[in-house]
């Protein structure tokens, strides 16, 4: 993970967790997926991302759209405006498959204890940025356990990675 959306690939002066995305990663997943891998091992962790893993699901086929129908803009930032999650175009792959997440943390998703609050600052996330990524990642967590009836907000690990081991 951290060697396509990893703290070393960018320079400190242009760390950006609003807009940073797991993209990258999910690029990574599909191409193991072009492969024929049925394991994979995602070691996550060292991420400048802080998008809950958006951008990784995004690679692989899933929409995030606003009120208006609209796909979100990449990064955690935008999260806020998520009304709908789109999976009927998720790469079909990915169910069989099986995903092994290698991580060295339990943070939750959010809080004080969070992907945002513990690991946003290393990221360049100020005070500000923390608060709205927080609150981005909370309703995240809500409209994923609206939708897909999955829980990530306090799942131990979920908050690894700006969020990916929650997705």
């Amino acid at each position: 993970m951290a060697e396509a959306s990893g703290l070393t690939l960018i320079q400190k002066d242009r760390l950006d967790p609003l807009n940073a995305t797991t993209y990258g990663t999910g690029e990574l997943i599909k191409c193991a997926l072009d492969a024929g891998c049925k394991k994979i091992i995602l070691g996550i962790g060292g991420s400048a991302t802080n998008d809950g893993g958006a951008g990784m699901a995004s690679a692989l086929g899933v929409r995030f759209l606003n009120a208006d129908g609209d796909e979100l803009a990449p990064g955690g930032g935008y999260l806020q405006e998520l009304d709908k999650i789109c999976i009927e175009h998720i790469d079909k792959r990915i169910y069989e498959t099986e995903i092994i997440v290698a991580s060295d943390v339990t943070n939750p998703l959010c809080g004080s204890t969070g992907a945002s609050a513990v690991f946003g600052p290393q990221k360049g996330a100020t005070p500000e940025m923390v608060e709205h990524l927080d609150r981005s990642l909370s309703h995240y967590a809500s409209k994923i356990k609206e939708q897909l009836s999955i829980s990530i907000r306090d799942f131990p690990g979920s908050g690894a990675a700006g969020g990916l081991g929650g997705d």
